[in-house]
C-alpha cells in the first residue's frame, strides 16, 4: 500500500523487467551474473528504524538505502560488470 493505493501491480511490473533482464543476460552466457529487483520510494514517509522491507523478494526502499546498496562491493570482478553493462546498454537501448 502507497497511501491507500494498492500498488500490488508495481512489484508484478518489477518480476517482468526482472525477466527481461535475466533472460538478456543468460543469452549472452552470463547467466551467472545475479539480479536483484527494487523499488525505490522518493518522497516517501519512512519510519526512524526500519522501515525498508521485501515484497514477493523485491525490495522496497529508500534512495539513500538503493544507493548504499547499489555501490557496495559485490562478488563480480570489474571487467565482468563492463561486459554485463555493455550486454545491458545493447539490449536495452535508452528510449
Amino acid at each position: 500500500m502507497v497511501g491507500s493505493r494498492d500498488c500490488t501491480t508495481l512489484v508484478q511490473g518489477v518480476h517482468r523487467q526482472t525477466a527481461l533482464v535475466r533472460g538478456a543476460l543468460e543469452r549472452a552466457g552470463l547467466a551467472d551474473i545475479p539480479v536483484h529487483a527494487m523499488l525505490c520510494f522518493v518522497d516517501a514517509d519512512w519510519p526512524l528504524i526500519g522501515g525498508a522491507f521485501v515484497i514477493e523478494g523485491v525490495d522496497v526502499l529508500w534512495p539513500k538505502k538503493a544507493i548504499e546498496r547499489l555501490v557496495s562491493p559485490g562478488p563480480i570482478a570489474a571487467s565482468r560488470i563492463d561486459e554485463t553493462h555493455r550486454t545491458l546498454a545493447m539490449t536495452f537501448p535508452v528510449a
